[in-house]
């Protein structure tokens, strides 16, 4: 294993060199497998900052600019509200080790809005997206079959190899929320074999995400699969079809994940739920102490358990709801900057759809990539009244894909309004075979 992830830091070192794009697909190799955790010796050679400083360098060098499109800005606002979070945070430190993390995700998502310049690039990076999703639930699947897992509440729960993944609900709604985007290439226009391939992912997906044990996950990914269901044209035999498979499902679960997700009807006698409430209601007391800015980024945990708990002992518990994450860490500026951010988000897709019903040339996979992308949206808000995931990169990743596909359709608009051909290709860029 260690190997095979060395070859590939190596030809992505390579690929950056000749065009930055190879860069950022390492990136996200990296920020996803995080081969630092799996060996020291990454984490020793600091792979991830090097491979971000060289493609941020190629970018430069190459001429390619930074851009900040509305949306990229919103997400940029947001940010900001983190780090005016800092100066009266509970715990500076902890807030200046937490917005430094954060600022990754949200460097790498301005990386990918000025490289994704172009509809081939998209789908590669989607399609790699898939692909890395799939190894998450791939390497838990296999470690679960070999005994490896976690067992909480009773429950023998799937998690993975790192950080990314070895939390049962974060690798649950990263499982969830990337439904939506595999399906994209179950699509006509796609090769077969990646309609197929996806096909398979797809059940070894569903199947990883039920051995989670996460029943957030699970209805989000429910609520996800309803709604599209809802908006398709095919819904009315769509909907018995999947009722049949579902009850199916539920009837070959082991005992014990039906006993899991069973406790969702009885939440009031769940003592994790009653916790959840009491954080809840730490967070708006975080609120009410400084209203503009919160306590601080990354405070939410040792703030609850030091002075907002209510009763003793006192918990060190997260938000466990991304509402009051934000209401409690980050204060007014940060509920105004999301908000702002989200509803941005939504109307890039809407003007998205537009352009693309416009031109008429979109093959399925891409026609449909504004409401797979809403989808996972309302999926990460949906689950935000359990899960504190503010911080996540999901939303920032595909943030910037739209804030990206945007940029390049109006560009495609303008230039065919002009006469216009696009631009050709670098051959440096064809060379590797990277989209250009």
């Amino acid at each position: 294993m260690i190997v095979v992830i060395g070859v590939v830091l190596i030809a992505g070192v390579v690929a950056c060199l000749v065009d930055p794009f190879g860069g950022m697909v390492t990136l996200m190799f990296i920020n996803i497998v995080q081969p630092g955790e799996l060996y020291h010796v990454f984490n020793v050679l600091h792979v991830e900052r090097v491979v971000a400083l060289l493609t941020i360098f190629m970018m430069l060098a190459r001429g390619v600019r930074f851009v900040f499109p509305p949306l990229a800005k919103r997400m940029l606002f947001f940010f900001g509200a983190t780090v005016a979070s800092i100066p009266l945070a509970f715990w500076i430190s902890n807030s200046i080790t937490s917005d430094t993390e954060f600022a990754k995700t949200i460097i790498l998502a301005m990386v990918l809005v000025a490289l994704v310049t172009n509809r081939r690039r998209l789908r590669v990076v989607l399609a790699f997206y898939c692909a890395l999703v799939g190894y998450l639930a791939g390497s838990g699947m296999v470690q679960y079959l070999q005994g490896n897992f976690q067992v909480r509440m009773h429950v023998d729960r799937l998690v993975g190899l790192t950080n990314a993944s070895n939390n049962p609900d974060t690798l649950g709604l990263t499982i969830a929320t990337a439904l939506p985007i595999v399906y994209l290439f179950t699509l006509k226009g796609n090769p077969a074999w990646m309609r197929w391939g996806m096909r398979a992912l797809i059940v070894l997906l569903l199947i990883s995400l039920l051995l989670t044990g996460s029943r957030g996950s699970l209805l989000t990914f429910l609520t996800i699969f309803v709604l599209a269901l809802a908006v398709s044209r095919r819904r009315m035999l769509l909907l018995p079809t999947a009722a049949v498979l579902g009850l199916a499902t539920w009837v070959l679960l082991p005992p014990q994940y039906q006993a899991r997700y069973e406790t969702v009807d009885h939440l009031k006698h769940d003592e994790s739920y009653q916790n959840r409430l009491i954080s809840w209601d730490g967070g708006i007391h975080m609120f009410l102490h400084n209203p503009l800015t919160g306590i601080g980024i990354g405070n939410y945990v040792d703030a609850n358990g030091a002075k907002y708990w209510p009763t003793k002992p006192r918990f060190y518990l997260d938000a466990h709801s991304l509402y009051f994450k934000i209401l409690g860490e980050l204060g007014l500026l940060g509920v105004i900057t999301f908000t702002a951010f989200v509803v941005t988000f939504f109307k890039v897709n809407a003007r998205i759809r537009s352009l693309l019903l416009e031109q008429g040339d979109a093959p399925p996979w891409l026609r449909y990539y504004p409401l797979a992308c809403n989808l996972v949206i309302i999926g990460l808000l949906y689950c935000g009244y359990a899960y504190h995931d503010v911080y996540r990169s999901t939303w920032y990743f595909f943030a910037a894909l739209s804030a990206a596909l945007l940029l390049a359709l109006e560009r495609e608009a303008a230039e065919a309004a002009g006469g216009r051909e696009p631009a050709a290709a670098e051959p440096a860029a064809l060379a590797l075979g990277w989209p250009a």
